[in-house]
């Protein structure tokens, strides 16, 4: 799913993941993860990235696999946030509640492990 870098928009992408991984039957505390990271991937992208930002989630029989694309050449990176800071927190987050990440700046990707769900 593709959108315009618009803030506003962030809820309708979790909405729509939420309705995706309901349909491939992604196991709730996975789902509720994914769609936490898709919160801060999306939210990531159309602040510091550049253009259009495409959201692509794909099940597999045990993995889950999100990835926010923009146009960004910079990597994302993990930033330590102080205490004070509204945000900043968001890829750090990402990394304590996925398997893995990565971010080679175009494309930021995580995954999740997920033994029930199914393509």
């Amino acid at each position: 799913m593709a959108l315009l870098p618009d803030l506003a928009k962030v809820g309708e992408m979790r909405h729509v993941a939420r309705a995706f991984l309901r349909r491939c039957r992604v196991s709730e505390p996975v789902a509720g993860f994914v769609v936490l990271a898709v919160s801060e991937l999306v939210t990531n992208a159309v602040v510091h990235g550049e253009g259009e930002v495409v959201l692509r989630i794909t099940v597999a029989v045990d993995v889950v696999r999100v990835s926010v694309i923009d146009r960004n050449p910079a990597p994302a990176v993990l930033k330590e946030a102080g205490p004070d800071r509204e945000s900043g927190r968001g890829i750090r987050l990402v990394d304590a509640l996925s398997e893995s990440w990565e971010s080679n700046g175009e494309e930021t990707w995580c995954e999740f492990r997920d033994a029930r769900a199914a393509a």
